[in-house]
Parts: structure tokens; C-alpha cells; sequence
């Protein structure tokens, strides 16, 4: 069964050149992606990723189509294939490519990740096929794994999708943590230097992924009393990379992502695979904005090294 239609976010979205690192370097020096331009997504390998619906249609993960002797396959995140919520990854999955065209995609092989206890990260990627073999694909990156530990091989990156937060300049950076300074003042009575651990700073970001209650308390209020300047920040659907690099072990070297990106491709410097986007830490702000970090020492890799494992 395949639809053909546009995106709806998309047709509501004025043909304007979006600033970001790219365009405006200058002012984006802390947030360094860039919107993918519409003449970059008829082209590959831009041309090969696609957006993971909803029941709704609504974008939640990304996906990549990767041909695989000879025949299209979508890869992406497992823990983006649990649609209805049962702890179990779909038959099939609803994506849309770079034209608007929407298919779906039927189970295929999956790893090994517990979706439910979000355990096994190295078993989070899923396989599906597809219906026709006449859509943009990448191929498989036959970059080496070689090294243990830190001493590994690290390749030239483009980490490529959805991600949710958007790209924030230095300034709009400023302005949002002070916004929540003073939501500390106002509604919880603290004054705050912007630099507490308690109160989720860290390294010059304000840290989302902990559920830190102030934070949480924060987002919420702003969610239902400035729901505008929310939505501007956390919910655009355009398509976004991140240049950086990918150690041959299967870990990212400053690499910006946020949740939307899940499932999405690490491409090498020829445009093919080497890896699949399945976390990242969410910090505003700081030298880990959108998760940017040196994580060569980290015990256990947040991305799939696709080399050889398929």
C-alpha cells in the first residue's frame, strides 16, 4: 500500500533560507547544525532519509533506505518501531521520503535492545523492507572498525534527521537561560547563578535528560503559559546535520542531535552509512549543547556501528 502526499508542516512552511551555522556562522557558534536546504534533499545522501509517522502522521524518529544486496531496506532506531506501544516493534512502519512520497516498510530483523527497560543500546536497530526498489538509497560504509577503546580509527561525520530542538544562535541560547533563571526567581523564589548542578546547569547548558523537577516545573509552565515560544523551540520538524566525527567503535565525537533524531543515519565523508542515531543527551547551552561530547571514554556506544553487525 502506498500514499503519495506532502507534509502538511512542510506546505506551512515559507521557500526562506533558515539561519544557522551554516548560513551565519558567526552567531551560531554553541548550536553548529544546519537546516538541510531543499536542493540538498533531492541529492544524495540527503535524498535517502526519510521521517518516521505517526498514527497521526506526525513525524516522531528518522529512518534511512539502504540498499543491501540489491534490495531497499529502511533502517533506523528499534526503539522507533514501537508505534502502538506495546514494548514490541510494528509489522510495518509508515515513512515519508524527501518528495513527500509515504510507504510502508515490513519487519525484517531487529536486534537485541529491550525496548521496554531501554537496556542492550547495542541492539537497537531495526531492519525493514521495502516495496519498491525505485526509491534513493545509500550503501553500507566500508570504512574499517578497527582499535579497542579510545584507540580507534574516527571518521569525518554528517549525522542527519529530525531532531526536534531548533537550531538555537548564541543569543536565543542566552535568552532561553535566562528565561529560566528567572522562572527560579519568580516561581520558585531562588536566585540562581545559572551555574548550580541542583538546579540542572551544567558546563554552561541547563540539562533536560535527568528529569530534574526544576527543569521539568520549567518546561511545563512554559509549555502551557508561553506555548508559542515552546513550540518554536522544541518542536521544528525541519531536517538537520550535524558535521562531526565517528569512531570506528561505534561512538560519536561531537555530534548535535536531540529526540527526533533517533533512527537516523551517521554518514561518512562518501555519503553511506556507518552508524544509526539511538540517544543523546539534551543540554541547552554550554559545551554539550544538543549533547555535543567527546565521548571516546564513555563505557558503552549510543550509536550502531552498522560495519559489522550487517
Amino acid at each position: 500500500m502506498k500514499r503519495i502526499f506532502a507534509f502538511l508542516l512542510l506546505l506551512l512552511v515559507p521557500n526562506v533560507v533558515l539561519a544557522d551555522a551554516c548560513t551565519d556562522p558567526e552567531n551560531y557558534t554553541i548550536d553548529k547544525r544546519c537546516y538541510v536546504t531543499e536542493e540538498q534533499k533531492q541529492e544524495k545522501p540527503y535524498n535517502a532519509v526519510v521521517a518516521l509517522l505517526d498514527n497521526h502522521d506526525r513525524i516522531y524518529c528518522t529512518g534511512t533506505i539502504v540498499n543491501n544486496g540489491d534490495i531497499l531496506y529502511l533502517y533506523t532506531a528499534k526503539h522507533c518501531t514501537d508505534v502502538n506501544g506495546n514494548n514490541m516493534p510494528d509489522s510495518d512502519l509508515l515513512i515519508s521520503l524527501q518528495d513527500g512520497t509515504t510507504d510502508f516498510a515490513e519487519i525484517s530483523k531487529v536486534g537485541n535492545n529491550d525496548i521496554d527497560a531501554d537496556k542492550k543500546f547495542s541492539g537497537d536497530f531495526a531492519i525493514y523492507k521495502l516495496h519498491s526498489d525505485s526509491y534513493p538509497y545509500v550503501l553500507i560504509s566500508d570504512k574499517p572498525r578497527i582499535g579497542v577503546g579510545p584507540l580507534t580509527a574516527n571518521y569525518d561525520a554528517r549525522l542527519v534527521g529530525y531532531g526536534k530542538l531548533k537550531i538555537m544562535s548564541d543569543n536565543e541560547i542566552e535568552e532561553y537561560k535566562q528565561k529560566y533563571i528567572k522562572h527560579l526567581q519568580d516561581e520558585k523564589g531562588v536566585k540562581s547563578e545559572g551555574t548550580e548542578a541542583k538546579y540542572g546547569f551544567y558546563d554552561g547548558g541547563i540539562y533536560h535528560s535527568m528529569g530534574n523537577p526544576y527543569v521539568v516545573n520549567f518546561l511545563e509552565d512554559m509549555a502551557k503559559n508561553n506555548w508559542w515560544y515552546y513550540n518554536d523551540i522544541f518542536q521544528n520538524y525541519e531536517l538537520k546535520v550535524s558535521k562531526c566525527k565517528y569512531s570506528s567503535n561505534g561512538k560519536k565525537i561531537n555530534c548535535q542531535a536531540w529526540g527526533g533524531n533517533s533512527g537516523g543515519p551517521i554518514f561518512d565523508a562518501d555519503g553511506k552509512i556507518m552508524g544509526i542515531v539511538t540517544r543523546s543527551s539534551t543540554m541547552v547551552g554550554g559545551k554539550h549543547h544538543a549533547g555535543a561530547k567527546k565521548d571516546l571514554f564513555e563505557p558503552n556506544a549510543t550509536s550502531i556501528p552498522l560495519i559489522t553487525l550487517f
